[in-house]
């Protein structure tokens, strides 16, 4: 009688789950979200705007967006992902339609720049690029009064004649690429959910399914197509601008505003996937042990410990606070279809994943881009976000501490409305950290397991915006310092997660951060980058 009941119990919840994401789907879908708030420049003729987006206007006609074209400007806008950066109001957007244009648009900003240079203030960042414009920390992609470059309209897909590579405007979402590359039986290594654009990914680091056969996303660019400070147009490759070429691998927006990239591709295959569901309530402890074990025995160079089909499993401990009960979520990818497609692949059945108890689970064979649109349906566009992230050592010790952590910062957030509360751990895998061609994040001598942890929180009401930021970075700044105490922390954080008050580039190590700055210099002495440009991470 009592596991009848705790099963109707937990079935509850998972429909109680399930409604709660179809529930704040539809908010999103249906607008339910404070409208841009009015722009000061709203009602100026085109005549009184700033002299250099008047000189925007008068070069690149069309291509401008200003807040008088109320529609297509809260369109413009509304393309952000994350409902706070919706309210950064900028004074005009600016869309390209290929390289030429983004480089006269450059030109006229390095124009700006310089004279500011020659005030007494220091610069402030005064425009920003959007390519995705998924990340939410605040301003990681708009500016309140500034320029708004918006790549979207760089969204070109062309296969090589070979296949063996695939050329991607930066501009593009994943999703997209994924189902034109479908057509011609190919896949390239990228983003892991429908959300994601391929710009900041590929610049940051990036994780893909394939990555443990592959590595990063970034390691997987055999060229790119840039736009200098000066608004001329190069391509950077290992034997063309090779040092833009290597920092472009991690470096972010720091050098130029890459418009294409040239991927690694390969032939498209289906991939396994298994979720569960499972409750936290009696065995959190029992599911970080065999996170742990996991990763010991595939970080190592046993028999059958590390597999380049196995994708990284993902492990949240997802607090709902609409109902407060905390849930754990596994999934599971293997990139190899076996031959009895209704099986569980072998890698993944002799790990200690299957002796977790769960009350939902599913499995069965997809396209990536399934996949893929799947993972998207959990991260609907227009709600507040924040996420932040840190890496700890495969030391089960700080996980319980990390986690304990975790369920300290739900009691604080507990009456927050609205409140979901995904957090998670990603493995990075000795055996793939280095792969592909060399990268700046920092991991060449790293010859041990490393996990990410990253917390990822979605509410309702402007009001506990700081309260919600603060507590998030109060609770990394706890774990990272958790770590510290029993020395399994680790300086490298993944760029992608990262929010605006994080210092990614402090774990790249000197080298890199050298060849970084040369480069930078290089290409960019005045500076543009590194000081007009609002969001993104700078250099040290």
């Amino acid at each position: 009688m009592a596991s009848q009941i705790f099963t109707s119990y937990t079935i509850a919840v998972f429909v109680v789950l399930t409604s709660i994401l179809l529930l704040r789907r539809r908010q999103a879908s249906n607008g339910e979200q404070p409208a841009t708030k009015p722009h000061p420049l709203a009602s100026l003729p085109p005549e009184k705007l700033p002299n250099y987006i008047q000189t925007l206007l008068a070069e690149l006609p069309g291509s401008v967006i200003l807040q008088t074209d109320v529609a297509a400007f809260q369109q413009a806008v509304d393309s952000s992902w994350a409902q706070q950066n919706r309210e950064i109001v900028p004074a005009c957007i600016v869309r390209p339609c290929d390289a030429k244009q983004l480089g006269k648009a450059v030109k006229i900003l390095k124009l700006e720049y310089d004279s500011r240079s020659h005030g007494e203030s220091p610069v402030v960042g005064f425009f920003a690029v959007r390519s995705g414009g998924v990340n939410p920390g605040l301003g990681a992609s708009m500016v309140q009064d500034g320029v708004v470059i918006d790549l979207s309209l760089l969204c070109e897909v062309t296969p090589a004649v070979d296949g063996s590579t695939v050329t991607v405007g930066t501009g593009a979402k994943w999703i997209d690429v994924y189902k034109t590359l479908d057509e011609k039986g190919l896949v390239v290594m990228g983003g892991r959910s429908s959300p994601v654009g391929v710009g900041g990914l590929t610049l940051q680091g990036g994780i893909s399914f394939y990555s443990p056969r592959y590595g990063f996303v970034c390691s997987n660019a055999e060229s790119y197509e840039v736009v200098l400070a000066d608004g001329s147009v190069v391509t950077a490759s290992a034997s063309v601008h090779p040092e833009l070429w290597r920092v472009l691998k991690g470096g972010s927006n720091n050098f130029g505003i890459v418009t294409r990239f040239t991927l690694r591709s390969l032939p498209s295959a289906p991939l396994w996937v298994g979720v569960r569901f499972a409750p936290a309530a009696f065995q959190q402890a029992k599911a970080l042990k065999v996170y742990h074990d996991y990763l010991e025995h595939a970080g190592s160079n046993q028999p059958g410990g590390f597999d380049e089909n196995a994708a990284g499993p993902i492990m949240s401990f997802v607090y709902i606070g609409r109902i407060g009960i905390q849930l754990i979520a596994l999934h599971l990818v293997y990139t190899k279809v076996q031959e009895d497609e209704t099986k569980v692949p072998v890698h993944w059945r002799e790990t200690g994943f299957n002796s977790l108890w769960s009350f939902y689970r599913y499995s069965n064979v997809q396209s990536h881009t399934s996949v893929v649109e799947r993972l998207g349906r959990t991260a609907p566009a227009g709600t507040r976000h924040v996420q932040g992230t840190t890496t700890i050592r495969n030391d089960v010790q700080t996980m319980t501490a990390a986690y304990a952590i975790f369920c300290e910062t739900t009691t604080k957030l507990r009456q927050v409305k609205g409140l979901m509360f995904p957090f998670t751990f990603q493995a990075i895998l000795p055996g793939w950290m280095n792969k592909g061609h060399p990268n700046v994040l920092g991991l060449e001598g790293c010859t041990e397991p490393l996990i990410i942890v990253s917390c990822s929180v979605t509410w309702t009401d402007p009001k506990d915006d700081e309260f919600v930021r603060s507590t998030i970075r109060s609770s990394l700044e706890q774990i990272e310092a958790a770590a510290v105490a029993r020395k399994s922390d680790h300086p490298y954080r993944f760029m992608n997660y990262s929010m605006e008050w994080q210092r990614p580039y402090d774990g790249c190590g000197e080298e890199n951060l050298k060849l970084m700055g040369e480069t930078s210099q290089k290409y960019d002495p005045d500076g543009l980058f590194q000081r007009g440009c609002a969001g993104g991470f700078k250099l040290p």
